[in-house]
């Protein structure tokens, strides 16, 4: 009899181990989804104020996105490599971020983006070329 009693409370434990360790294995699942939204938020409101900036100089866009060549000297170039270099380090947080934490699901669409911005900007593929080791991730693709 006692021994019985001795199994029905171990298997009650085990029962109560099994809830526990389910409950704490949601409770990390939880957690690395919030991360993941977390780390996505941010790199994306890093691209919200680069485009911000992009606003106050009309015709800037185009050195990002419609393969307009990187002017030679001024001004001009200085806002445009300044730029490219601010994008860059959005971007290559956001690869780092997404490809870090999975539950942001978002890594193959980051670096789809990044793929776009490296092929429609000259700019971008001058600074990451000349400072390979700054943007590891973007080089990479």
């Amino acid at each position: 009899m006692t021994a019985i009693g001795g199994l029905v409370g171990l298997i009650v434990s085990l029962l109560y181990l099994a809830k526990q360790t389910k409950a704490a294995v949601d409770q990390v699942h939880t957690s690395n989804t919030m991360a993941g939204n977390n780390a996505l938020d941010v790199a994306i409101a890093n691209l919200r104020d680069i485009y911000f900036k992009m606003l106050e100089y009309p015709g800037m866009r185009a050195y990002f996105y419609e393969a307009k060549p990187t002017p030679d000297h001024g001004l001009e170039r200085e806002r445009v490599l300044i730029l490219a270099e601010l994008l860059a380090d959005a971007l290559e947080c956001g690869l780092m971020s997404t490809r870090r934490i999975p539950e942001s699901e978002s890594y193959e669409d980051w670096r789809d983006f990044c793929q776009f911005m490296l092929t429609h900007s000259p700019s971008m593929r001058l600074i990451t070329s000349e400072h390979p080791m700054w943007w590891r991730e973007l080089v990479a693709l």
